[in-house]
Parts: structure tokens; C-alpha cells; sequence
């Protein structure tokens, strides 16, 4: 969608989206500045009440500034700020609870954007007053797809967090008995969101040619992100056939540049199958990647929110496609010269070229200083814009890529290998690695393991939000999660740079750490007699 119509008003997100704020996440709130018969009898009112809530979907951008990154409660980065009420310290210490508030906005919407109850609620407005809307038979149809695939989205995300949920389907008000819905099983839950998404794939189209409607969903989308949960299910053979559907669309392709793919001159690129569309001057959507992210030398603000760890540098292999602990080419006096090009394109590290400046990751540089220095000598590249200029709000307008091929294709790849094909489990790892900005060497026939798998993975999609539920499905909490994460100490000597493995962090990992406790503040609105059932271990 253009950035100006897909978040257009704040009167529609007052209209509807906030009757979840108050008492209770399915509260039936008044409308405050429009009547029922004024929006549902308006076509141009339903579109944009359906664009609001494209607009209150939640992406890997909307924890920057907030909470840290996901990549930050796992082996890939480390939170900068070390007050321990931050989301990711609390986590990476084991030291939160019910109580703590780990990602309650994220279930009831008392954060900003809205909470999935909000935007679930929303979408079964729109489905409940569909008999009745002026639209004509098509646009009725595509919306409803749209919907509720919409619908699908926020409980999938819903689920990543906290797994099994209360499956709300139906509008409900104040005495309603939906109100105190328990969890369903977790076959339910997933059956519930593979229905939506099935509905959706039936009647979206493959792709918009209106330029107003680009960023919509479509059937790849649906597709796409069915894909992703059937893997994490280990559903490997239902998986591999919704990833082959979505390639053979035949209408998406990896982008040439890995680095600029993520630029916003190429938003929309031929390689995104679903974004969330940042922009619009009327409404406030916008993102902080490049305030959070860049060293405060630029923004003049804290910056490096979230510091890759030298656990995820050392996955980057040299570019005669070995580890840096066997190839020839490694030098420790310069340890990122000959890597997975990459690396440069998702990490800053010493004597990186960034915005013109060459990068001096020793403690009280220019572009380290102490007092905002990276607590890893590491500061995040992707996703940052090497022509933004840091004036007036600082905001970023950025789409943020929710999902790509590069990730049906290692979907692809993870299930066909499951499966014992490995051959074609390679043929599409190998797709990643000739792409022309990154040119690695083939994995040869018979040398796709298992870790060269994941490895392949964790570089591709480092920082996209995934991770967690790969360590998740992957079984290896205790190796990824509560890992020994390890830094970089840059040091000048002779005005020669040394370099030193340091650890900067000892994490924590319990089981019952796949899943985060459902918010106490969710269990205490339930009455006596309907408890809400929290997750194993966090009573």
C-alpha cells in the first residue's frame, strides 16, 4: 500500500481498536466518533478500518526502541542497556515471572502498536457487519481474505510467545461468557490458524498491480506464513508443500543485493512476500531502526540498542567456504577480512566503512564513546540506511520485511532434509550462497549436514526475528538460549588494533523458557471458578 493510505487515521484506531484497552482485552468499548451505520454503510471507512489493523500488526521494527530486539534473548545480540527491567535481561537472566510483564502488551494491547486481542477483535468486527457493507461481491471477497489472514497473522504471533491461546471468532461484550474463554488445545490453535490462512490462499490474489495496494496480503503470503507454522509444528512434509506452492507462484526472486535489500529505496523488492508497510505523515507510523541502532556518534542520542555477539560472528565462514578455525585465509590481526560477504552486510565491526567514516570499535572513540560504548565491540548494520540524515524527529519510515523467499527457501531446504532428501535440501541452500552479492562457494554434493544447515540459516536470516523459534523447534535451548555469549575487546597498541574474545554475558536457560508465562495481569481479570491456565513451569 502507498505509506499514506495504509496508516491513514487515528480516528479509526479510536473507532474500534481501542475497546481492548480497558477493562478486559475483549471489552466492548462505545464508538467515540463514528456510528456503526457511519462506518459499515461507507466503503472508503471499511477499507481504511481494515488498513488500520495492517497497521497494528506486530513486526520485528516495533521491539526497536521498546524492549530490544528478539535477536537479543538469543545467541545472535545482546541488549546495550544493562538495567535489568528491560525485557531481554530480564529474560537472559531467568529473573522474570507472571508478573514481570514479559510481552503483556503483546497479548492485551497495552502497548504500542495495539495487542493481538485488539486487532483480532477488529477482525471480527469487519467479519460480523460483512452481510451488510455496500461493497460489491469481489471487493467483499478480497477483503474477507485479507482479513482473515490478518486474523491468522496475529494469532500465529500470538502463539510464538505464549503458545495455545483463547480462540475468539465471534464479536463479544460485556456479559458475554466468551469473555472468560480458556486455552485451547494446541492442535485446536493451530488447526484455527491454518483455517485462516487456507481461506485466505483461496481468494487472495498472487500480487497488486495498483500501486495503492502494494503491501496488501496475497496468496503467496498466506502460503508463506502457513509454511512457517507447519515447520515450527514439524509438520516437515504439509511444510515443504506450502513452500512449494508459494515458489511455484513463480512471481518472487532473491534481490541481487543482500545488503540493499533492505534499504528503503528498495522497499517492496522482488524477494518480500510480506512486509509491514512503515509511513504516513497523518498517523505516527513509523519505526527507530536507525535512531535505536546506530552508534550514538550519529544519532547524538544512546544508540547500539542491540550488539551482535562474536556466537553469532564466528557462524560467518571465510569466502573458500570454510570455518574461520580452518581456512588458510584467516588472519587474527584482521579477523573480517575473507568472510561471507554477509557479514559486512549485517554487522559493523572494527574498520567497517559506515556513512563514510571508517568504524573504530575500540572503547572511547568517536564512534565508540564510553558511556554509549557496544557491549559486544559489534553494532547492528541490517536493516540501517546508509543515506539517512538524523534531523527533526528522527523517525524512520522503512518497510520492515516480515517474510522473503530466502526464508521459504531454507524452509524448503529444513524439511526436504528432515525428510532424508538431501540433495534437494542443498540445491536450495545453495540458491542462497550464489547470490551475486554474496558469491560463497557451493556446498559440494554430500556435505549438507545438519550444521551446515543451520549455519546457512543463522547467517541468511540473522537479526529477522526468527531465531527464537528455530531454537525452539531445534530443541537447543540450553546451547543457543542460555549460552556463554562472547564479545570482542578492541584494543589500540602502537596505533595498531589487537583483538581479544571476551565474555560479556553467562545466560540462562530453563525448558519452560520455549514459552513465556501468560501475563499475570491477564490471569487476575479471570473470576474465581475460570482460571486461566497458565504455561508448565511458571505457576
Amino acid at each position: 500500500m502507498q505509506k499514506k493510505r495504509l496508516y491513514i487515521i487515528f480516528s479509526i484506531i479510536m473507532l474500534l481498536a481501542a475497546s481492548s484497552c480497558q477493562k478486559h482485552f475483549l471489552d466492548n468499548a462505545p464508538l467515540t466518533q463514528y456510528s456503526d451505520a457511519n462506518v459499515w454503510q461507507d466503503s472508503a471507512l471499511i477499507t481504511r478500518f481494515v488498513d488500520n489493523i495492517y497497521g497494528n500488526i506486530i513486526s520485528n521494527y516495533d521491539f526497536i526502541g521498546r524492549s530490544g530486539l528478539l535477536a537479543s534473548i538469543t545467541d545472535e545480540s545482546k541488549l546495550n542497556n544493562p538495567a535489568s527491567v528491560f525485557t531481554d535481561n530480564l529474560i537472559n537472566t531467568g529473573q522474570y515471572t507472571p508478573a514481570s510483564n514479559i510481552f503483556d502488551g503483546y497479548w492485551a494491547g497495552s502497548s504500542n502498536p495495539s495487542g493481538v486481542y485488539v486487532n483480532v477483535r477488529n477482525c471480527n468486527v469487519f467479519l460480523a457487519h460483512l452481510s451488510t457493507m455496500p461493497l460489491s461481491p469481489a471487493t467483499k471477497i478480497q477483503l474477507t481474505g485479507e482479513v482473515r489472514f490478518l486474523r491468522a497473522f496475529n494469532y500465529q504471533f500470538l502463539y510464538s510467545l505464549f503458545g495455545a491461546f483463547p480462540i475468539i471468532d465471534t464479536v463479544l461484550g460485556i456479559g458475554n461468557n466468551g469473555l472468560y474463554a480458556q486455552r485451547a488445545s494446541n492442535d485446536s490453535c493451530i488447526a484455527f490458524i491454518l483455517a485462516d490462512y487456507n481461506a485466505a490462499a483461496s481468494v487472495l490474489p498472487q500480487q497488486y498491480f495498483d500501486p495503492q495496494d502494494i503491501g496488501r496480503a496475497t496468496q503467496g503470503a498466506a502460503l508463506g506464513m502457513e509454511c512457517r507454522l507447519l515447520l515450527n509444528q514439524k509438520q516437515y512434509a504439509a511444510a515443504a508443500a506450502a513452500a512449494q506452492a508459494v515458489m511455484n507462484l513463480g512471481i518472487y526472486s532473491l534481490f541481487p543485493d543482500y545488503e540493499g535489500m533492505f534499504y528503503p529505496q528498495n522497499d517492496d523488492n522482488s524477494e518480500v512476500i510480506f512486509n509491514k508497510e512503515f509511513g504516513g505523515d497523518l498517523t505516527g507510523q513509523t519505526n527507530f531502526v536507525d535512531l535505536s541502532e546506530n552508534s550514538s556518534f550519529f544519532t547524538g542520542y544512546s544508540g547500539t540498542q542491540d550488539c551482535p555477539t562474536q556466537n553469532l560472528v564466528d557462524q560467518y565462514e571465510m569466502t573458500d567456504g570454510l570455518p574461520y578455525t580452518q581456512s588458510p585465509l584467516y588472519d587474527s590481526t584482521h579477523p573480517y577480512a575473507n568472510r561471507d560477504p554477509r557479514l559486512a552486510a549485517s554487522i559493523l565491526y572494527d574498520s567497517s566503512v559506515w556513512m563514510g567514516n571508517i568504524m573504530d570499535m575500540t572503547p572511547g572513540s568517536f564512534y565508540n564513546p564510553i558511556g554509549n560504548e557496544t557491549s559486544t565491540g559489534y553494532m547492528l548494520r541490517k536493516f540501517l540506511n546508509p543515506n539517512y540524515a538524523f534531523y527533526g524527529n528522527n523517525t524512520n519510515y522503512q518497510n520492515c520485511i516480515i517474510l522473503r523467499l530466502a526464508e521459504i527457501y531454507l524452509d524448503y531446504a529444513e524439511c526436504e532434509l528432515q525428510l532424508g532428501n538431501e540433495e534437494v535440501a542443498r540445491t536450495y541452500v545453495n540458491l542462497l550462497r550464489e547470490r551475486p552479492s554474496v558469491n560463497m562457494p557451493d556446498i559440494p554434493v554430500g556435505q549438507l549436514t545438519w550444521s551446515a544447515y543451520v549455519q546457512e540459516r543463522t547467517v541468511e536470516l540473522a537479526f529477522e526475528g526468527e531465531r527464537f523459534e528455530d531454537i525452539r523447534r531445534w530443541g537447543e535451548g540450553p546451547q543457543l538460549i542460555g549460552a556463554a555469549i562472547y564479545g570482542m575487546e578492541v584494543t589500540d597498541v602502537g596505533n595498531i588494533h589487537q583483538y581479544q574474545r571476551v565474555l560479556v554475558q553467562q545466560r540462562y536457560f530453563d525448558p519452560k523458557m520455549y514459552f513465556f508465562p501468560i501475563p499475570l495481569t491477564e490471569l487476575t481479570k479471570y473470576p474465581a471458578g475460570q482460571v486461566l491456565q497458565q504455561n508448565p513451569g511458571w505457576d
